[in-house]
């Protein structure tokens, strides 16, 4: 089973899994636990208690917010390879910032913030490569909410 998962994040992620390696990948892979969502179930909700970093290993999800009345999608569809919860987690305030919904039958690897936080403070291996792919995530996706801010404000 390890072994089978170990396969499938190094085809999801194979950038955090060069920098890590066997031995690293293989503690990270201790530190999550599999689960599998149904189709149209709600992960986080925009601005409710959240704890977990999830890494998406099949499905596709949805991001939203709520604004009045009205359910804004925000972002591109959440695929394979992508990291949820990343920014309850790192800014400390452990709440969502959007509502992710999964579209179809997901899969992803979990991992609590207390077990993130460990491997964080501890293992400076894998702290070094976890933040700065957490880094680079967080840059593409503020250079692509500019460029779609930009797009907006020309129209």
């Amino acid at each position: 089973m390890k072994q089978d998962i170990s396969a499938e994040f190094q085809r999801r992620f194979p950038a955090v899994s060069a920098e890590l390696g066997p031995e690293n990948l293989s503690r990270l892979l201790d530190a999550c636990t599999v689960v599998d969502i149904a189709p149209r179930r709600k992960l986080f909700r925009d601005r409710m208690p959240s704890e977990s970093l999830y890494l998406v290993l099949e499905g596709e999800m949805a991001a939203s917010v709520e604004e009045g009345s009205k359910t804004i999608t925000v972002g591109r569809p959440i695929k394979p390879g992508d990291w949820l919860g990343e920014i309850a987690i790192l800014s400390g305030e452990m709440l969502a910032s959007s509502t992710v919904t999964t579209v179809t039958h997901c899969r992803a690897l979990k991992i609590h913030f207390r077990d993130f936080e460990n491997l964080v403070i501890h293992d400076e291996d894998i702290s070094h490569v976890l933040l700065g792919q957490l880094i680079d995530l967080l840059a593409e996706r503020l250079r692509g909410s500019n460029a779609t801010a930009e797009k907006m404000s020309t129209q």
